[in-house]
């Protein structure tokens, strides 16, 4: 994954994969993933973020490489408390593009999260890339502000994530 990442986003914008793999093990649902029964080819992270990291998104002021463990919240712990989730990666292989891979890998990110489903109040993306934005604006996400490490920041609530993906 780590691999296929680097194909699109440079160094200062990724996770590093020690990190990443430190999620997964802990919170396995901060990744889904599809493979072509040779390597993958696509990914999405989808995970909640602690509130103040959310706020730091909003503000367009946080760059998700440095995000670490203790800033993804475990979803059992405070049942009551609302989920801000970041969909801090969304990645399909070039050769693979225009298969619905992104939306089967959305709608089982959000699947892993049906349980909590009623605690999710928005997703947040950081779009470093062109086709971030792109797939942003595709899926009904609304401009919030360009960041500090030249990006720029997209909100959508989660039920209108989820009607996005009913749809079609």
């Amino acid at each position: 994954m780590a691999q296929l990442e680097r194909c699109f986003y440079g160094e200062e914008f990724i996770t590093p994969p020690e990190e990443a793999y430190r999620w997964y093990l802990r919170y396995p649902y901060t990744v889904v993933a599809e493979s072509d029964c040779r390597r993958v080819v696509g990914f999405v992270n989808l995970f909640p973020v602690q509130p103040h990291i959310a706020r730091a998104l909003r503000a367009g002021l946080f760059n998700d490489h440095f995000l670490t463990l203790d800033g993804v919240v475990d979803i059992e712990a405070e049942p009551s408390s609302p989920l801000h989730m970041f969909l801090s990666c969304v990645v399909v292989d070039a050769a693979y593009r225009h298969r619905g891979i992104t939306r089967r890998l959305l709608r089982r990110a959000v699947e892993q999260y049906a349980a909590v489903s009623h605690r999710c109040s928005e997703v947040l993306t950081d779009n470093v890339t062109a086709e971030g934005v792109a797939f942003s604006r595709r899926y009904g996400f609304r401009f919030l502000c360009a960041s500090n490490h030249s990006s720029s920041v997209y909100s959508i609530s989660w039920k209108n994530l989820c009607a996005q993906l009913a749809d079609a």
